[in-house]
């Protein structure tokens, strides 16, 4: 079923127009990525998605509802949970404050989470219950900030560049806790420059370049696709 669709999606920064024509879709229960350098427009698509960024023109929709010219509140009480690259954790909350902050009410549609249930997905977490948010390694933060976004009971997660600057080891552990959330029916749309890690835990890719769509594909076509890998993401 189609959850997430943009169409002819078209986002200005003030006077910069930033997002050119954009359009993709994410099926439920997929896990989407979308490529591309730095300053490709891969923020600024999740956050016009997410409503944190007006789009000029075009239409979003998220499970059959419009969400163009809604507030980001609004959409995520619809079920978008967006985790961005900056964490944005409290560092003189403990983890388990800092995940509690994120508790909505549940949905009758979507997944219930706990602390506890949080905890099962990101273990590493459990030790560190009662340490402030500050103390944590760039790793650790990551995991808090979206297990703090599935406190929201979120059907659809937007997932802003989440393996950018951790540990080797880390991406490693994202990947399989990624895969978890991927496997417990949760749709996954995440924006990346890691080919490697997109290609651990993605159906499909969209390439963006300069605000533009540049190639749309399953990831076994985009690593077959040698042009577009040294043109768009310098593999």
């Amino acid at each position: 079923m189609l959850y997430l669709e943009a169409q002819g999606v078209h986002t200005w920064y003030d006077t910069s127009h930033i997002l050119f024509d954009v359009s993709l879709e994410v099926h439920e229960g997929e896990s989407v990525c979308l490529l591309g350098r730095n300053g490709a427009g891969k923020t600024t698509t999740l956050k016009t998605l997410m409503g944190l960024v007006p789009a000029r023109s075009g239409a979003i929709r998220f499970n059959g509802t419009s969400l163009t010219g809604r507030e980001p509140y609004e959409i995520a009480r619809l079920g978008v949970g967006y985790v961005p690259d900056e964490r944005l954790i409290f560092p003189d909350l403990t983890v388990r404050e800092n995940l509690e902050l994120g508790i909505k009410k549940g949905r009758a549609s979507g997944p219930s989470w706990t602390v506890e249930r949080v905890y099962e997905i990101f273990p590493v977490l459990i030790p560190l219950d009662r340490r402030l948010g500050g103390y944590l390694s760039g790793g650790e933060q990551q995991m808090l900030t979206i297990g703090r976004t599935l406190m929201g009971h979120p059907s659809l997660l937007l997932l802003d560049e989440p393996v950018e600057g951790v540990a080797p080891v880390v991406v490693q552990e994202l990947t399989r806790q990624i895969l978890k959330l991927k496997g417990m029916g949760l749709t996954i749309l995440f924006a990346e420059q890691n080919m490697h890690f997109a290609q651990e835990v993605s159906d499909r890719a969209y390439v963006i370049e300069k605000g533009r769509i540049r190639f749309h594909g399953t990831m076994h076509e985009l690593q077959a696709n040698d042009e577009v890998k040294s043109k768009y993401l310098m593999i």
